[in-house]
This record gives structure tokens, C-alpha cells and sequence, in this order.
């Protein structure tokens, strides 16, 4: 890859990307040619093969949900059995989580018009077991939204359920403490549950950086163009809130659907974008970094009206600097603003992807086919339905860039809460990003637990932290550009980028090679162990101390792969080597048990 290191041909090559086709837009295959009505997107990699599956709900028909499984070459299959996509119900969106605390993701599909929600327990191969007794599948209530956080820091991730949407009664929202194992605890007490209003989305971030999540809902009638004030919720962190009442962002009142937290400025604090309704003008609140906010009054992001849904932050031309999606209703076109680097933003007005009109909902950003590119998927809904968007981005920018998964160990398993902040040199200056892995923004929008950094032309990044939420500091420093990481709490980071896409490029003739799918696992686990040539070889998988584990093969080995299977469900959760030893070449492969 060609890198730009002169300050003044990469700020040409971006003048001309402006007005470049970013994004192709995928017009084949199950996932833009579905026949629902869709109000939000969830990303989540449900069967740990490190490739991003995504939820797609049925909002208005009494229609089963969609489930698509990633191929890794581009491609989505629909899944067609399991109750998942056999329930049938009125979904607006869904929330993915670890709820049972056992390496893979389950998830949580909310429902309105006073049906009961949904809750679904990972069996460890991608497939899902109902769950059908307790408070959170049985509380009924006209639920428009749901957000997975774990607000007190005690590893078990909750969900918050809002409630409300489209009455003309209101409702309370609902918040479900996780126990651990998969059920849940109804929490009544708080504001937070008892603040009865019409609320239609919810997202969490730890505005103030004291260490927990505090919590912001965007309220309103939208169809009878009712504004409404929207809350914010400060975490005292003991389990309660305290209701903030002063301050712009709780005392502008517009009718407003969606909220997204992002550190735009790269100050070091997360800002807050409001997506609002009814043709007015959206609003963006900059954190001063004291807990207020400061509301900003300029620019095409808060002046170009429209019917807006809900707002999705990333780095899609990787240049450091977090751009801004917008959806419309009402088959208005879609907005996207390019990020000028100094706190304004460039509206970009031709492509496909702000060209297509539709009724957009909750749009989600998503590396999906893993080039380390952010793609942009967005549901829509009408009837009769129109399809939904997939915007595959082509990498004109060239940029570089990092992608990591976070694994807690002693914070929740997903990294939820967790911090990180990225240094690198960007065009002669040291800039340093900040994300937090959220498990909302938006309108019914669930992005991936992926954190993705762009660093433009660096070829180092040159210090991660990354602050968890059970106060664990690990940082990390030199680590090498475009590569997939997995970064274990307390335990360290490594690339894993031989287990994405393609499994990475054939190994020379001759050579030996180990490679494992998936990686991480829950259950088990494939091992392909490629000796080069013939040879007397052993494969054994050790656990750090060095201690052998198991062997899996000890014998006369051809050239080729060599396919063996480890049973990790009597393993404990960890990281783990496998080497293989044939003649006088060996490999080693790092695995990670969940």
C-alpha cells in the first residue's frame, strides 16, 4: 500500500476523495433484498468465527426477524431455523450480549404494541435456545428500543429497555440487572424507571470519566409532533442515578429520536449528536470535559433539517477524525459529513450512499468484509418495503488503520465501558483518539463491540490504553498498522489477523504452518497443521506455563493440512499455544478459549 507522507498531497488527495465515489452500494444477495419493514440494525460475530453477523428486525407486520450469517467473501446467508427467525412479532431492534457469561453472544429482541420481548441464549454454535420464564420475556409494554450496558460494573451486562414509543399514555422504562447466568432482576427503583414518558432510544457513555456509564434517552411524540425533554441520567456509580435538570442538553426540547455518543474533536471527552424529527435541525453538544456541555450553533450538521433518525459516528476515510451518518425518514437522502479535522465537518453531497432516498432508520457502521474499511448498512421501512442499503467502501483514502476486539476477564466479556485511546503521528503531529465500546448509539443501531482506529499515513501506532471498566489499565506501545488485534484484559494483545477473511495468505512451499477457526472459541476449536513435507510431526496445544495440554497428532505427516479438532469445553477460559513440530521446522498458533 502506497502511503501519502507529505502534508500537502494528502490534503489534495482528500479534496479529490470528496468528490469521489466512497462507496459502492451491494445491490445482490438476502440482506438488500429482504421484505420487511426495518427499523434498526445489530452487529455481532455470533458464532466466533471473527466475522460480523447481523440482526435485522420486522418492525410493523407480524413477520419473523432476519438473521444473516457472514460468509467472509462479501456475502450473507439467511438463516431460516431456530426461533430467532421463527418467532413471529412486532421488533423493532435488539441488543447482543454475553448475558450468561459463557464466551458467545446472545441477544435480546425487544417488541411493541404490548407484546412480550424476546430473550435468546447462544448455544455456543451460532443457534439459540428461547428463554421463556422471568420478568424480561413476560413485562409486555410498547418497547421501541433496548441498549446493553453494564451500569454497575460487576462484570454481568443489564439491559435497558425503552418504552413508551408511539402512546398516547407514555410509559416507564425498564432496566434489567444481570445476574450472570442469563436471567435477569427487574430493577424498580430510580429514575431511570420511573421518569413515564414516550421514549425512543437510549444510549449509554461515561460523559463525565469517572469511571461508569451514565445514560441519555431521546424523547418525543414524533407522529403527533410533540417535543418532549430529553433525559440524562448521571451514574453516582453505586448503582443509582441522579436526573440531571439544568443544562442545554436536557433543556432544549425538540422532537428527538436518537442520541450518539463520539469524541469528534479528539479532546478526550465524548460529545453528544441528537437526531431530531419533524424537519428540524439536528443538534450537537461539545463536552467541555467538566460534565457540561456547550451547544454548537454553526455548520451544515446542525442546520440541515430534514425527518432524521438516528446518528452514526466513524472514521470511514481512517483519517483520525471521526465523520457523521445521518438517516432520514420519509424518503429524504440520507446525510454524511466529512470530518475537516478542526471541529467542522463537510457535508458530502454526491454518491450512492447520501442519494438513495428511503425511509432510514437505525444505521450501523460495520468493517463487514474485514478490510479495514467501515461499511455503512441501512435498514429501511415502508409498505410496500423497500430494501435495505449495504454500502461496501472502496479505501480510496488509502489510510491506514487498527481493529481491535476486546475480551474482559475481569470486566464484562464484550469490553462494554471499556476506554481506549489511540497515539499515533498523524501528517507531523502526535493525535491521539478515543473510543469507548458502547453497546447502543442511535435509533435501534448496534454496532459491533470492534473498535476500529483510522491513523491516515502513520505506520505505527504508537501507544494504546485501554482503560476497562473494572479499572485494569493495559497499554500497549509499537504495534504494527493495518492488523486485527485481540486484546485480553490484563493479559495482552495479539494479532490475529490470519483468522479474518481469507485466513490470511498460503504459507510458502516448504514451510510449516499452524492456523486455527474460530479464534476465539467457546466450544471447540479446528486446528490446520500444515507441515510443508514430510515428516515425522506433533501438534500439542500448552497452556502459558508450558504445561502440555493435549496432544492432537504424533505420527508420519504428509505435506498439506492436517485437520484436528479440540474439544475446549473441559478447558478453562485463557489463552493457549499450539505448536507444531515437524522435523526440524516448527509453528506456533495463539488461541483464545472464551
Amino acid at each position: 500500500m502506497t502511503r501519502l507522507t507529505n502534508p500537502l498531497a494528502c490534503l489534495a488527495l482528500l479534496a479529490l476523495q470528496v468528490q469521489a465515489q466512497d462507496f459502492t452500494r451491494i445491490t445482490e444477495g438476502p440482506l438488500v433484498n429482504d421484505d420487511r419493514y426495518s427499523e434498526g440494525s445489530s452487529w455481532g460475530d455470533i458464532n466466533n468465527d471473527c466475522l460480523l453477523d447481523v440482526f435485522v428486525p420486522d418492525a410493523y407486520a407480524e413477520r419473523s426477524n432476519l438473521l444473516f450469517l457472514n460468509n467472509g467473501d462479501g456475502s450473507f446467508t439467511q438463516v431460516t431455523e431456530g426461533p430467532v427467525v421463527t418467532d413471529i412479532s412486532r421488533s423493532s431492534g435488539c441488543s447482543f450480549g454475553d448475558f450468561d457469561n459463557d464466551g458467545d453472544l446472545d441477544l435480546f429482541v425487544q417488541n411493541w404494541e404490548g407484546m412480550n420481548s424476546h430473550l435468546y441464549l447462544n448455544n455456543g454454535d451460532g443457534s439459540f435456545t428461547k428463554v421463556t420464564s422471568g420478568q424480561i420475556v413476560s413485562d409486555g409494554g410498547w418497547s421501541f428500543n433496548s441498549s446493553v450496558v453494564d451500569y454497575d460494573n460487576d462484570r454481568n451486562l443489564d439491559i435497558y429497555v425503552d418504552n413508551g414509543a408511539f402512546t398516547s399514555f407514555g410509559e416507564n422504562n425498564s432496566l434489567y440487572h444481570g445476574n450472570g447466568d442469563g436471567t435477569f432482576t427487574k430493577v424498580t427503583e430510580g429514575d431511570p424507571v420511573n421518569d413515564r414518558e414516550h421514549c425512543l432510544s437510549s444510549s449509554w457513555c461515561d460523559f463525565d470519566y469517572d469511571g461508569d456509564q451514565d445514560l441519555f434517552t431521546a424523547n418525543s411524540d414524533p407522529f403527533n409532533g410533540v417535543a418532549i425533554a430529553n433525559f440524562l441520567y448521571l451514574n453516582n456509580g453505586d448503582g443509582t442515578f441522579t436526573k440531571l435538570t439544568e443544562g442545554i442538553v436536557v433543556t432544549d426540547v425538540r422532537i428527538s429520536t436518537g442520541g450518539s455518543w463520539g469524541d469528534y474533536d479528539n479532546d478526550g471527552d465524548f460529545d453528544l449528536f441528537v437526531a431530531n424529527w419533524y424537519g428540524e435541525d439536528n443538534q450537537l453538544y461539545r463536552n467541555e470535559g467538566d460534565g457540561s456541555f456547550s451547544r454548537v450553533t454553526s455548520g451544515s450538521v446542525v442546520s440541515d433539517g430534514g425527518n432524521s433518525v438516528s446518528g452514526a459516528w466513524g472514521d470511514y476515510d481512517n483519517d483520525g477524525h471521526l465523520d457523521l451518518y445521518v438517516t432520514n425518514d420519509w424518503n429524504e437522502d440520507n446525510f454524511l459529513y466529512l470530518n475537516d479535522g478542526d471541529g467542522s465537518f463537510t457535508r458530502i453531497t454526491t454518491g450512492d450512499i447520501v442519494s438513495n432516498g428511503g425511509r432510514s432508520n437505525g444505521a450501523t457502521w460495520a468493517d463487514y468484509n474485514n478490510d479495514g474499511f467501515l461499511d455503512m448498512f441501512v435498514p429501511n421501512g415502508q409498505a410496500p418495503p423497500q430494501s435495505n442499503f449495504l454500502y461496501m467502501n472502496n479505501g480510496l483514502s488509502g489510510n491506514s488503520w487498527v481493529n481491535i476486539r476486546l475480551v474482559g476477564t475481569a470486566s464484562n466479556a464484550s469490553g462494554i465501558g471499556a476506554r481506549l485511546t489511540a497515539a499515533a503521528i498523524l501528517v507531523d503531529t502526535l493525535v491521539s483518539q478515543h473510543r469507548e465500546v458502547s453497546g447502543h448509539q442511535g435509533f435501534n443501531a448496534q454496532e459491533s463491540f470492534n473498535v476500529e482506529f483510522g491513523l491516515g499515513a502513520a505506520e505505527t501506532l504508537d501507544s494504546l490504553v485501554i482503560e476497562w471498566p473494572s479499572g485494569i489499565v493495559d497499554f500497549y506501545t509499537g504495534l504494527d498498522v493495518e492488523e486485527f488485534y485481540l486484546a485480553v484484559e490484563n493479559e495482552g494483545i495479539s494479532v490475529v489477523t490470519s483468522v479474518y477473511g481469507d485466513q490470511g495468505d498460503p504459507p510458502s512451499a516448504g514451510s510449516c504452518a499452524v492456523r486455527a477457526f474460530p479464534n476465539p472459541f467457546s466450544c471447540s476449536v479446528t486446528l490446520w497443521a500444515e507441515p510443508g513435507s514430510p515428516a515425522t510431526a506433533s501438534l500439542g496445544v500448552y497452556d502459558l506455563s508450558g504445561r502440555l495440554v493435549e496432544v492432537l497428532f504424533d505420527g508420519e505427516a504428509m505435506a498439506g493440512a492436517l485437520s484436528c479438532q479440540l474439544d475446549g469445553s473441559r478447558l478453562p477460559a485463557g489463552v493457549y499455544l499450539a505448536r507444531l513440530q515437524a522435523g526440524d521446522q516448527s509453528a506456533t498458533a495463539r488461541l483464545l478459549k472464551l
